[in-house]
C-alpha cells in the first residue's frame, strides 16, 4: 500500500495557518478596524444629536374609602351600598397603562401647545417610558428627548394631566354614586311612607290586633270562670249522687210500715195494728230533696258545659283571626324596620360620598413624589460604548473579510502554494534578489533582453 504524498491538500487548519492569514492581511484588518472606530467617533461626536432623559416619580396610595366591600363590616345590604359608593380599585399595571395611553399624550400636547411645534400624541409615545419600581408602589416616569427642557416639561405635564384625569374620573364616579344613592333613597322613602300608611290603617281597623287581644282575654276570663263553676258544680253533683245512693240504700233497708201493739180502750186487751214508719217517711223526704238537688245541679252543669264549649269555639275562631292579624302586623313591622334601616344607611352613604367628592379623593390615590428636573447631561449617545462596540464589530468584520479574501486568493506565491493548488512536487526555486540601486536580478535580466 503506497503512502499518501506530502503534497496532498489537508482539511486541517492549524494555528500557524490562522496566524499566517492574520499576518498576511494585517494591514486590511487594521485599516477596517480603524475606519469603523473613526466612523463611530464621527457619528457619536458630530452627527448624532445628544438625547436627554428627565425622570419623575409618582407615588400610588390607597384611600381609606377604597377598601374592598368584603373587608368592610356590615350586612349584605351595607356591602352592596359600599361597593356602589366606593372608588374603583386599580392595580399598579392599570395606573401605568392609563399613564401611557394616547389620551394622556393628547392632554400633554394640548397643555404644552406642542401641536404648534408639530408634535402629536403618537410622537410622545416614543419619548415616554413608565414602569413600576420593583417591590414598591412607585411609578417611575422617564422621558427622552434632544431638548432637555422639553423632556422635563413633558414628564411633569404628564404627571399633572394624569392626576387631573384621575380626579375627573373619581368625581364622575362619585357623582354617579350620589345620584344613584339619591334615587334609591327617594324610592325607599316612597315605599316607607306607603307602608306606614298601610300600618296606620291596619291598626285603626275595628278588628285590630289590640281589640282582638282584649276580646280574647275577656273570653278567656269567662271560660276560666265557667270552668271553675263547672268544676264546683260537678263536685257538688258527685256529692249529691253519693247522698242519693246512700239514702236509697237506707230506704231499701227500712220498712214502710211497722206493727204497733196498743191496749184497748177498755183495758181488757191488746190491739195489733200497722202504722207508717216515720223513719221511712223521713228518708223518703230526704231522698226526694237530694234527687231534686241532683237534678238541678245536673241541669246547671250541662248548661255550663254548653257555655264552655261555646266559649272554646269562639276562642278558637278568634285565635285564628288574631294569629293572622299578628302575622300581618309583624310582617309590616319587619318591613318598616328594614326600610328605615335602608333609609338611614342610604342617607349616611350619601353624606359620606358627598364629603369624599368635596375633598377630591382622586388626589389621595396618586401623588407626584418627585417632579422631573431639567437634565444637565445627555444619556445618549454613549460615545465610549459606541466606539467600543464599533471597535469590536470592525475587528470582527475585518478578520472575517481577511479569511474570505484568503479563501478566494488562488494565486501561487510559494512552494507550498504549488503543492496546495497543483499537487506537484517542487524541484527548485529561483530566489528573488534585490541588488544595489534598488534593481532586482529579475529587472536586470529583463533589461538585457530589451
Amino acid at each position: 500500500m503506497s503512502e499518501k504524498p506530502d503534497y496532498i491538500e489537508s482539511d486541517e487548519i492549524d494555528l500557524r495557518q490562522i496566524f499566517g492569514v492574520l499576518k498576511k492581511w494585517s494591514k486590511v484588518i487594521v485599516i477596517i478596524t480603524l475606519l469603523a472606530l473613526l466612523t463611530s467617533a464621527v457619528m457619536s461626536y458630530f452627527v448624532m444629536d445628544p438625547v436627554y432623559e428627565a425622570r419623575s416619580m409618582l407615588l400610588v396610595t390607597m384611600p381609606v374609602g377604597n377598601q374592598p366591600a368584603s373587608l368592610q363590616s356590615g350586612n349584605d345590604l351595607e356591602s352592596v351600598i359600599n361597593t356602589i359608593s366606593r372608588l374603583p380599585l386599580m392595580t399598579m399595571n392599570t395606573y401605568v397603562s392609563q399613564l401611557t395611553s394616547d389620551t394622556m399624550y393628547q392632554r400633554v400636547v394640548d397643555k404644552l401647545n406642542l401641536d404648534e411645534q408639530g408634535y402629536k400624541a403618537k410622537n410622545l409615545a416614543g419619548m415616554v417610558k413608565a414602569e413600576v419600581a420593583k417591590d414598591s408602589n412607585i411609578i417611575e416616569l422617564r422621558v427622552q428627548h434632544t431638548d432637555p427642557r422639553l423632556a422635563a416639561d413633558v414628564a411633569n405635564a404628564l404627571g399633572e394631566v394624569y392626576l387631573e384625569y384621575l380626579s375627573e374620573k373619581n368625581q364622575q364616579q362619585m357623582t354617579r354614586s350620589t345620584d344613584f344613592l339619591l334615587e334609591q333613597k327617594e324610592e325607599t322613602d316612597k315605599q316607607l311612607n306607603a307602608l306606614l300608611e298601610e300600618y296606620r290603617l291596619f291598626n285603626s281597623d275595628a278588628q285590630s290586633v289590640e281589640y282582638l287581644q282584649k276580646q280574647f282575654a275577656s273570653l278567656t276570663d269567662d271560660l276560666n270562670a265557667y270552668q271553675t263553676q263547672a268544676d264546683l258544680a260537678y263536685a257538688e253533683a258527685r256529692q249529691l249522687e253519693a247522698g242519693v245512693a246512700s239514702l236509697r240504700a237506707k230506704l231499701a233497708q227500712t220498712p214502710e210500715t211497722i206493727t204497733v201493739d196498743r191496749v184497748s180502750q177498755d183495758g181488757t186487751g191488746v190491739i195489733v195494728s200497722e202504722e207508717a214508719n216515720q223513719v221511712y217517711v223521713s228518708l223518703s223526704q230526704q231522698l226526694n230533696e237530694k234527687e231534686a238537688q241532683l237534678a238541678e245541679k245536673t241541669a246547671g252543669l250541662a248548661a255550663m258545659n254548653e257555655a264552655i264549649e261555646r266559649l272554646r269555639a269562639q276562642l278558637a275562631s278568634l285565635q285564628t283571626v288574631l294569629s293572622a292579624k299578628q302575622i300581618k302586623q309583624q310582617q309590616l313591622q319587619n318591613e318598616i324596620s328594614r326600610l328605615e334601616e335602608t333609609q338611614n344607611m342610604l342617607a349616611q352613604k350619601i353624606t359620606q360620598t358627598q364629603i369624599a367628592k368635596s375633598i377630591d379623593m382622586g388626589e389621595t390615590s396618586i401623588n407626584i413624589a418627585s417632579p422631573a428636573l431639567v437634565p444637565a447631561n445627555p444619556v445618549k449617545p454613549n460615545k465610549q460604548l459606541n466606539m467600543a462596540i464599533a471597535l469590536v464589530l470592525g475587528l470582527m468584520v475585518a478578520v472575517g473579510l481577511a479569511f474570505v479574501l484568503e479563501f478566494m486568493d488562488n494565486t501561487i506565491k510559494s512552494p507550498d502554494d504549488v503543492q496546495k493548488h497543483l499537487g506537484l512536487p517542487v524541484v527548485g526555486t529561483i530566489p528573488f534578489y534585490r541588488g544595489s540601486g534598488n534593481k532586482s536580478v529579475r529587472g536586470l535580466l529583463n533589461a538585457k533582453k530589451a
